[in-house]
């Protein structure tokens, strides 16, 4: 089987509908991906790529995957921060100049592996089609791994094709049980015990709902909570929507970020059931002066 026809099944197989790219790259693996059902969505940009891969992924809960050639290869890197803070499984493809014009000032091409570090788990160069069986998988493990992250791979060829045209024994993968969050360990009992011992006996309290609690889908779980308690909620940024804005009991967004209201909100409580918030987004400084009662660090609801 060629590159080609291994990766485009693959996609589709683990449960992939889109795959978002800046021409051109992987040209046969598109016309393939069209032909098994698989929509390839062309961007104006890679950075603008990368954001819809990014959304993708945040929504799916499976990596969104993006790919450009080398020429825009440290534009997609550039794009993927915001993925990398905000937790979203991406995976970035990308072809590179052949071996043999590397480190030659080829035009057009830098070294890659500096672009992606700072903001990928993991990256890799696959060489030829054998390879990419085992990236792939490596590299769609690391992406939904908790917390999930983006990962790159760069594919031998300027757009790929020493990985397209060459061969591969091994059937194509199917991946679409690997997603994220694999798994949302429970709080310990007496943990829980404890908190809402303390969330009872206060006459102030207010429920701030992180990423972690949008992950885990548990924003029905979080309003009843809210509605037993007469607490407001408020949330991360990354978990607004989570339960209705028009939600008499929801207050908005907390940190830097927001209206100043909500912020108002948290400070005034006298506890806070805080669900895995992320202290190191934006809003690190939302807590100072509420004492947070954290249910043992849940990672669900």
């Amino acid at each position: 089987m060629k590159g080609f026809e291994w990766l485009a099944r693959s996609l589709k197989e683990s449960g992939q509908t889109h795959l978002f790219f800046v021409d051109a790259v992987l040209r046969r693996t598109l016309l393939e991906l069209e032909r098994v059902g698989v929509q390839p969505v062309l961007a104006h940009t890679e950075k603008a790529a990368v954001y819809m891969a990014d959304a993708y992924g945040r929504v799916s809960g499976r990596p969104g995957v993006v790919a450009a050639q080398s020429v825009g290869t440290a534009n997609l890197a550039a794009g993927l921060q915001d993925a990398w803070l905000g937790r979203s499984p991406v995976l970035a493809l990308t072809g590179h100049k052949p071996v043999g014009h590397q480190h030659r000032n080829a035009y057009q091409e830098v070294a890659h592996a500096p672009l992606f570090a700072p903001v990928t788990r993991h990256a890799a160069q696959v060489l030829e089609a054998a390879d990419l069986p085992r990236q792939f998988r490596q590299a769609w493990a690391a992406a939904v791994a908790a917390p999930p992250r983006p990962v790159h791979l760069d594919l031998n060829g300027l757009m790929g094709e020493f990985v397209e045209t060459s061969e591969t024994m091994e059937a194509p993968a199917a991946l679409g049980g690997w997603t994220t969050p694999r798994h949302r360990p429970g709080a310990d009992p007496a943990a829980v015990r404890a908190a809402a011992a303390a969330l009872l006996s206060s006459s102030r309290v207010v429920i701030v709902a992180g990423d972690g609690a949008a992950l885990s889908g548990c924003g029905a779980e979080v309003l009843a909570l809210a509605k037993a308690l007469r607490a407001p909620v408020a949330t991360s940024l990354g978990a607004r929507g989570m339960i209705s804005t028009r939600h008499p009991l929801h207050v908005g967004v907390v940190g830097n970020y927001s209206a100043p209201p909500a912020n108002q909100v948290v400070h005034a409580a006298e506890a806070g059931a805080v669900h895995r918030l992320r202290h190191r987004r934006p809003g690190d400084s939302w807590l100072a002066g509420a004492e947070a009662r954290h249910a043992g660090g849940a990672d669900r609801c």
